[in-house]
């Protein structure tokens, strides 16, 4: 034999490799006895209700739209003066003339739609009228409404 054969089998080779073997039948041992099929009981299954809860989303996409256009439309038209409501929802189509809308300071054409009354004027706005949006497209109250087409009555005339 050489000797790399006699130091691989030697007696202290093989005491060293015998006390590892004992060291991990040990280890092993106490791991499972710790954690055996003795403890390993079936824990109860949820009910349906329990995992559907916890399927659930946190936050919809409805609510958080709905959140955000409130608190938009609470910030956005609070404490705005007419001329700021008029600029943020009126100016676009009101400046150019877009899609037939009354310019602001023609007063031939607000003269025209002013026969009908001011109150006519301001629900024609409220509830939009020909290519113009319910509100002009904002979230306005009544009364900022009515402070808007007051506005742009003034400065037409």
């Amino acid at each position: 034999m050489s000797e790399a054969q006699d130091e691989t089998f030697s007696p202290r080779n093989i005491t060293v490799l015998g006390g590892l073997l004992l060291l991990a039948i040990f280890l092993g041992e106490v791991v499972i006895g710790q954690h055996g099929d003795d403890e390993m009981v079936a824990e109860p299954v949820d009910t349906m209700e329990d995992i559907t809860m916890r399927l659930q989303p946190v936050v919809s996409l409805d609510k958080m739209r709905s959140s955000m256009t409130v608190a938009s439309a609470a910030g956005d038209t609070a404490d705005k003066s007419p001329d700021q409501l008029y600029q943020s929802a009126c100016l676009a189509c009101h400046s150019t003339g877009a899609a037939g809308a009354p310019k602001i300071g023609d007063a031939a054409a607000w003269t025209t739609r002013l026969g009908k009354g001011l109150d006519a004027l301001v629900s024609s706005a409220i509830n939009g009228i020909g290519a113009m949006p319910p509100r002009g497209g904002s979230q306005f109250s009544d009364d900022q409404i009515r402070a808007a087409v007051e506005y742009i009555l003034a400065e037409s005339n």
